[in-house]
């Protein structure tokens, strides 16, 4: 059941971050990498493992490469621009950096 818990946390923040990091551009990115910091930190505060962190890592990392790739109608929801590349990398980043970091 923390695992599933973990899943759907991470897919879920990753999908609020794919929305929130186009708007108003340098605080909605902002805004998502922190989220994602944030989110990550917590169900590793909530759960005692790092496993269940490095779940919702997975899954935010699923939906955000899943975002990043066209569609069936050829849309981008993280495009190749400055606010998504940032959006993809500092939000791994420091998504890793909360997995790793110590419980």
């Amino acid at each position: 059941m923390k695992s599933i818990y973990s899943l759907v946390l991470g897919a879920l923040i990753a999908v609020a971050a794919t929305l929130i990091h186009q708007s108003i551009p340098p605080l909605g990115v902002l805004v998502s990498i922190m989220s994602t910091y944030t989110a990550i930190w917590w169900v590793g505060r909530k759960f005692g493992k790092k496993r269940y962190k490095f779940l919702a890592l997975l899954a935010w990392l699923l939906v955000i490469m899943r975002a990043g790739t066209f569609g069936t109608g050829q849309e981008l929801l993280v495009q190749g621009d400055n606010v998504g590349s940032a959006l993809l990398l500092l939000g791994f980043l420091l998504g890793l950096l909360a997995a790793i970091k110590r419980v």
